[in-house]
This record gives C-alpha cells, structure tokens and sequence, in this order.
C-alpha cells in the first residue's frame, strides 16, 4: 500500500499525541522507562530503538556496526525481554493517552506473521492452512475517530498456534487456551474507562463472539463489532422469549436513508464510492444455545445495523453489506451513519498490519529461536505505531509548514530545486516535490504520487542532503560521514 513507502517523509513530523520529532526522545519516552536488570541494557534498548525508528525498513546489519549489533542481538537473546516488559511502558502511554478523550475506539485484529522462508528459525507454529509456518500477533489499536488520531497499541499478544492433538473431543478443546481467547483478553487488557470517557471495541467478523461480547460489557466498554454467525436473537429481553435468526431479522428492517461508503481497491479490484442504504433496531444476544445452563448466563442488550447496497452498479459482483451488532443505542440515521464511520476506521488497523511487514520488515528479520524473535517483534511493532501515528498527522495537515516534515536541509534543497529557496513550502508542496525527484510529472490529470515515485524521491533527497552536510558541518556532529546503506 502506498501509505507503507512514505514513512521516511513522516519521521519528523510533530504529531498532536506529542510524539518527539528526534528518535532518541521518542526512544527514551516509549522504553526508558523498562528494566532489563542492567542499566547498561536499558541504555542499549533506547538507542537501539533510536537508531531502528530512524530507518525501520533496513536490516539490522546495515543500521549497526559490528559492536552495535552484537549488542542489540545479545539484548533480544536476554530471558528478561519478552514483549509485555518490553511493551508495558507504551501500553500505559496508550492508555493515559485514551483518558484524555470522550470518544476512543479499540481495534482488535489478529495478523499472521510468516516466517516459512526462514526454516532455521525455531519454535514457529503453523499459519494459513497449515503448510506455512510463523506466528500469530493480536493487536489492540487505539484511536479517535474524528479527527482520526492514532494514541497507540492498548495492548498486545503473540502466541505460536499449536495444532489440535488427534482425537481430540469438542468438549477437550473447549478446556484448552484457544485463539478466540485473543478477543477476550485484548478488550479487558485496557482496564475500565475513567468517568466521562466512552471505548468502544471495534472488530471484524472473527470477533464475533458472545464471550468478547460479555468481556466488553463487563469492563464497561461498548462495542461495535461485524456479524459473522446468523445467531438466534430476541426480540425483547426477557429470557425465553421469541427468538429469530440475527441475518433474517437484520435485512427485514426498513432503510433509514442513504449514506456513501468509500470502498478502497484490493486484488484488483478498482476503488469505488458505494451508495448505500441504512437501517437499525434493538435486539436481545443470549448466550449460544450449545451453552449449558444458557438462559443463567448474561443476556446482551445491542442494536442491530445494516449498511448495505441496494441496487448496486452491473459491474459490482460483490454488493457491499456489512451487519453489524452495537452495544451502544442507535435510533436516528445520525447514529448509524456514525456507528459506520466508525467501523469504516476499521482499516486502519489493516494498514498498521502493513506497515509492521512492509515499512518495519517484520518477516525478513533473522533471529534462530522464537524467545529472541519476540523482543525484536515487540519494539518494531512500537516503531510501527510512530510510522503510522505520523502519516495520520500528515493526513490532516497538508497546508502545514513543511518544517513540520522536513529538515531544514531538505527544506533548503527542496526549495532550490523548486526554484523558490527562500519560499515558506508547504507539507503537500515538500512531498509533490519529492515525488518529481522520483520521477512523478504531476500533470493536471495524474492525481496524486504513487508509491515508487515518492520513494525513489525521498532516497534522492537524502543523497542530496547529505552532500550538503560534509560541505556545511552541522552542530551536532553526528551528520559528517554517510548512513550505513549509502
């Protein structure tokens, strides 16, 4: 995705959450604070954090030298640096953060981190349908929805799936851990919200789970999660009441007017804006029927919504429609248009997903054990959220000062070759200009940048910047000799 490329125009953007433009502070900010049972060692994580969040895309070998690295790999091998040590110092930023807002969705999805072409790496379990091998990651995303804000990863999991031993009963697996516990522990991670604060859970289909339900409820949070089973549902909340299949129930409802929904491209597949129709009620969630005792267990009380096309274009063979259950009340079209904003936020977990693998590198890092990968995973993840929290800053200030994205040695470069060295440019002005270093023409007609441009760009610029450095000593003498990629 295009937005996984640009996080080396973002690094120095100054985010609203108060995300230090210099690494180093960032660094001391998110992992000053662990304890490794050395000082030495804490030292090492920050600046090593540091040094990492400055260019996360680039292996290990060419960010440290010999010394550094031994270093870094000697921490990752620790026994005291697992992820909740390394991670609790960001969580509770996160969480401080989530107090500061009326409004803070959760969203809860798991990736598979696939490490099948690194066979000498020990301790992966299977992923996809079996044959690849690798990890499962449960993240916990913290954000507000308007404007959109990213604070941080409330919490988050790392487990190795373990296959289902031959033979084993329904009523066996029931009363070992299994994945779907991922949901539960993700929402009551972040604790009860302080007074006047609302969080609201946010998940897909796979979080379609009375017990996530019941976790949500009874840690006071709300929740807006995607159908995926046609479950019985009452109509009122009296148990042993009328009972009817949620789906059936969801598209008898009478539309409450229109809404459009941007739906981006995938596979193929080109972006398009869906015109849509809206629809809400209440209704009653028992527990599941294979429950025992069921009617003594919590009845959940939600409302149904129902966002879908209907009458979509010829060419659509796939009609958008989303049935979602919501703790919270929704009675006017305000309230579903809302309620389908926020699950349109969905994404941007996806996105955080995408830039973990692709900007951070997740799966090409080269460790021989999974108890040394968890460390390195952990504080990448971290620097992941610093990536994405400064592309959503960017996002909503594009008429900014372009200082807040650049150096001012690539404000000074960017202003000559744009032929206004003393003009004040903008942030959009700064990153078009970058995407013409990468060969983007920017003609009336082509929209924006893509991907290849914009990077081949950036990369220019930083040979250009750094020509200018040996020429002109900087302050601090830490820019006199070229990165270790150059």
């Amino acid at each position: 995705m295009k937005e996984t490329f640009l996080f080396g125009l973002f690094r120095r953007i100054r985010f609203i959450m108060h995300v230090p433009a210099d690494s180093l502070a960032w660094a001391q900010q998110q992992f000053g604070s662990v304890s490794l049972g050395d000082r030495r060692r804490s030292r090492r994580l920050v600046q090593s954090a540091a040094t990492i969040a400055r260019h996360p895309q680039q292996s290990f070998p060419q960010l440290f030298d010999w010394n550094e690295l031994r270093a870094f790999y000697g921490l990752c091998h620790r026994p005291e640096a697992t992820l909740p040590t390394l991670q609790q110092p960001h969580w509770q930023l996160t969480r401080q953060a989530m107090a500061q807002h009326p409004l803070v969705l959760i969203l809860h999805d798991t990736t598979q981190l696939d490490f099948t072409s690194h066979p000498a790496l020990q301790g992966t379990g299977p992923i996809g349908e079996g044959h690849a091998r690798g990890f499962l990651q449960h993240n916990s995303l913290a954000i507000v929805p308007q404007p959109r804000q990213l604070l941080g990863l409330a919490y988050q999991q790392w487990r190795v799936r373990q296959p289902a031993p031959p033979g084993e009963t329904s009523a066996q697996r029931k009363l070992r851990q299994r994945e779907s516990d991922q949901w539960r522990e993700g929402i009551r991670a972040s604790g009860k919200p302080p007074p006047g604060c609302t969080w609201v859970d946010v998940g897909d289909a796979g979080s379609d789970l009375y017990e996530a339900l019941v976790a949500a409820r009874q840690v006071e949070h709300q929740f807006l999660v995607r159908a995926a089973q046609d479950r019985l549902v009452l109509l009122g909340p009296q148990p042993r009441g009328q009972e009817v299949p949620l789906f059936r129930y969801a598209r008898s409802l009478p539309s409450q007017g229109p809404a459009s929904v941007d739906i981006p491209s995938r596979g193929g597949r080109p972006a398009r804006t869906a015109v849509v129709q809206l629809a809400a009620a209440p209704l009653w969630i028992p527990a599941p029927t294979e429950v025992r005792q069921r009617w003594q267990q919590p009845i959940v009380a939600a409302w149904v919504i129902r966002v879908w096309e209907a009458d979509p274009p010829a060419e659509v063979q796939e009609p958008l429609e989303w049935v979602l259950v919501c703790s919270l009340p929704t009675t006017t079209r305000q309230d579903i248009d809302e309620r389908r904003a926020w699950y349109s936020c969905r994404s941007l977990i996806e996105v955080f997903h995408d830039v973990e693998k692709n900007g951070c590198a997740q799966e090409d890092r080269r460790f021989e054990t999974a108890a040394a990968m968890e460390p390195c995973l952990a504080l990448l993840s971290v620097v992941a959220v610093r990536v994405l929290q400064l592309r959503c800053a960017l996002e909503t200030q594009p008429e900014a000062p372009a200082r807040q994205v650049a150096t001012a040695e690539e404000r000074a470069v960017m202003g000559r070759l744009l032929g206004s060295p003393k003009k004040a440019l903008t942030v959009r002005e700064f990153v078009r200009g970058v995407a013409r270093l990468g060969g983007f023409l920017g003609r009336t007609g082509d929209g924006q940048p893509g991907v290849r441009s914009l990077w081949r760009g950036y990369q220019r610029l930083q040979d250009m910047v750094w020509g200018l450095q040996v020429h002109e000593p900087s302050k601090d003498g830490l820019a006199r000799t070229p990165p270790r990629s150059w």
